[in-house]
């Protein structure tokens, strides 16, 4: 299974590599976007001192943080395809046809000279010049690209000087475009063709000093990070490559721009990380796992769980370490595209990321397990939204790196977030709401995840209080979805936030025949019943150290029993007489709130009522009616 990942993770990266853009067509794209004639009589006027205005200032400089982007982007591609760049023949310059241009136009200069022609001469000298600074830029390149791994920091630095001294030496910009500005308004076949030659060099000229200016302060480009260039593997790769089973292969394995000992360390480092992968992944599985399920706790099941989520993760970064480090190997000594490090990058930072988030989600499931163990009280509301904060945290950091990671902007991104932060809200005003409706529940502790509530539209219990909307189960099973926003602005009634006391609230009827000493009798027996009874709430059953407790907690001026919810009242009274019945109230409470023991201590109350009735001799009465026929004299 990993050996098939492996091989489709290099099959997809290898392909990349071969598939970089040509450095010649990049140069020529960065020129012609950044260097075009009305560019250059921007940089004419900036060199002649002339005044240029605020807005073209400000576009410019807009101009160059994307000119200079451009600038290091054909660095890396310099980097990473440097067998691209040792060609005579390119589309920026073939060296054959240069010569023999250059050995023309030096003839056509001498003879100009021995007749005068100074126009001429002046044309010339310039294409002259156009062409030797193609050569010295083409040279420029395809020396860093062969040695840029192998020097040092103030060598390339030093590299970079004398360029710019020597062609700044053979071409005398100011003399050019002095030049140009005596013809530019002429229209004849010679001014037009100093014009052409003159935008020529300057294209040139600007992109080649304008580069070498910006190498110079960011000669950091040339920092060679390859692991295995710090390894130092050249010994070990010329050591393989002298064995005679290496020699013969190397012959067909140079085509690949590779050989022997290179493709031979390859296939150890894929073969190590793979045994590595298998340690961890099996056998590092395996003993957590027996850890885990030695300690014979409740939550063993869900920390398996998490530890599965973290295992298939953790045996990916290991893969992806692996596979960099085998790519490298086999582009040794040249480093790999910085395009594959920034892919290779981004995916450490989603399996980091995504480690961490199961790592934080473990470690707050088992604080809260703990913290119930030890009676502590916690709102698994509120430890879930501290949770989700701290993953939404991990996300953005890591958005964030991988934007470092791609070179862009993070303050221009925030700025663009603050300018669109209007029109987001708007469009999200509702999830807003909901949020806050969240906070809003949280805060109030109008209800918590467990309780049992009403609203006008929904009663049930509380699954779930998430971001956006809350999760309710009801009676019949059925989950209900309701937006936060709309239970933080409802009344609503929960049943959960009771102490002591779930109520018992009756009428019993007995007949009219009844005598009155015996209706008497029984409410005063019932009444005994009641206060006598373990299970019925009174002022006596209730435990005032508790409440004290709570007293001690509670910094507002509030009626105790009301906050906590503990009801202890006990009535029994005659209560009125009905078309059928006379009836007697019977109301209480119950020392539970549980629904089940309230049920089996309601049947009991129930049950002595009877008896006491049959005591008294009582009887229950039901619906009736009497017809009372009046005699009528006959006729």
């Amino acid at each position: 299974m990993f050996l098939k990942r492996f091989i489709l993770i290099i099959t997809i990266l290898t392909t990349s590599l071969f598939a970089s853009e040509s450095f010649w067509q990049k140069l020529i794209e960065v020129e012609d976007s950044y260097f075009n004639t009305e560019n250059i009589l921007e940089l004419i006027d900036k060199d002649s001192n002339r005044t240029i205005s605020i807005d073209n200032n400000s576009s410019r400089l807009t101009r160059l943080d994307t000119q200079f982007k451009s600038f290091s982007e054909l660095i890396h591609l310099m980097k990473n395809d440097p067998y691209s760049l040792d060609v005579n023949r390119t589309l920026f310059i073939d060296f054959v046809k240069v010569d023999q241009e250059i050995r023309r136009l030096t003839l056509k200069i001498d003879t100009n000279k021995k007749y005068n022609y100074q126009q001429a001469v002046q044309r010339d000298t310039i294409k002259l010049n156009a062409l030797q600074l193609k050569k010295q830029i083409y040279n420029f390149f395809e020396y860093l690209a062969k040695n840029w791994t192998l020097l040092d920091k103030e060598v390339i630095e030093k590299y970079i000087a004398d360029n710019q001294k020597q062609f700044h030496a053979i071409i005398k910009i100011q003399k050019s475009i002095k030049l140009y500005n005596s013809v530019k308004n002429q229209t004849n076949s010679m001014a037009k063709n100093i014009q052409n030659n003159f935008f020529v060099l300057s294209k040139d000229y600007y992109f080649f000093d304008s580069l070498l200016n910006y190498l110079k302060l960011n000669n950091n480009l040339f920092e060679y990070r390859s692991l295995s260039n710090q390894l130092q593997l050249d010994n070990l790769i010329n050591y393989i490559n002298k064995q005679s089973f290496a020699r013969e292969a190397t012959l067909y394995l140079r085509y690949l721009k590779t050989d022997m000992g290179r493709l031979s360390l390859f296939c150890i480092v894929i073969l190590f990380f793979i045994f590595i992968n298998y340690l961890i992944y099996k056998r590092l599985y395996n003993y957590f796992k027996v850890k885990i399920e030695e300690e014979e706790d409740d939550i063993d099941d869900i920390l398996l769980i998490n530890l599965k989520k973290i295992r298939i993760p953790v045996s990916l970064l290991i893969n992806g370490i692996g596979l960099q480090l085998a790519l490298e190997v086999l582009h040794y000594p040249n480093s790999l595209e910085d395009k594959t490090y920034l892919y290779f990058s981004l995916f450490f930072i989603i399996i980091i990321a995504y480690i961490l988030m199961q790592i934080i989600e473990n470690i707050f499931f088992i604080y809260f397990h703990h913290s119930n163990n030890r009676n502590l009280t916690l709102r698994t509301e509120l430890i879930n939204l501290i949770l989700s904060v701290s993953k939404f945290i991990i996300f953005l950091v890591a958005i964030l790196i991988a934007f470092v990671k791609m070179n862009i902007n993070i303050s221009g991104v925030i700025a663009s977030l603050g300018i669109g932060g209007l029109a987001v809200a708007l469009a999200a005003k509702d999830t807003l709401s909901n949020f806050f409706g969240l906070i809003k529940i949280i805060f109030d502790e109008s209800f918590s995840q467990g309780d049992w509530i009403k609203t006008s539209d929904i009663e049930g219990t509380v699954v779930e209080i998430g971001f956006i909307s809350t999760k309710i189960r009801t009676f019949d099973n059925a989950m209900i979805t309701v937006p936060n926003e709309k239970l933080a602005n409802t009344s609503l009634k929960n049943w959960s936030r009771r102490t002591v006391g779930r109520r018992i609230k009756l009428h019993i009827g007995v007949t009219y025949s009844a005598n009155q000493q015996d209706i008497q009798n029984a409410i005063n027996d019932i009444n005994s019943m009641l206060i006598a009874h373990k299970d019925i709430s009174t002022p006596e059953k209730i435990d005032t150290r508790r409440l004290k407790k709570h007293y001690q907690k509670s910094n507002k001026f509030v009626s105790l029993d009301n906050k906590l919810g503990i009801k202890s009242t006990l009535m029994v009274y005659l209560d009125r007489f009905s078309d059928s019945s006379i009836d007697i109230l019977i109301y209480c409470f119950t020392k539970t709130t549980n629904w089940q023991e309230w049920l089996e201590v309601k049947q009991d109350v129930l049950y002595k009522i009877w008896t006491i009735l049959e005591t008294n001799n009582l009887e229950f009465a039901f619906p009736s009616q009497s017809i009372y026929l009046e005699k009528v004299e006959e006729k």
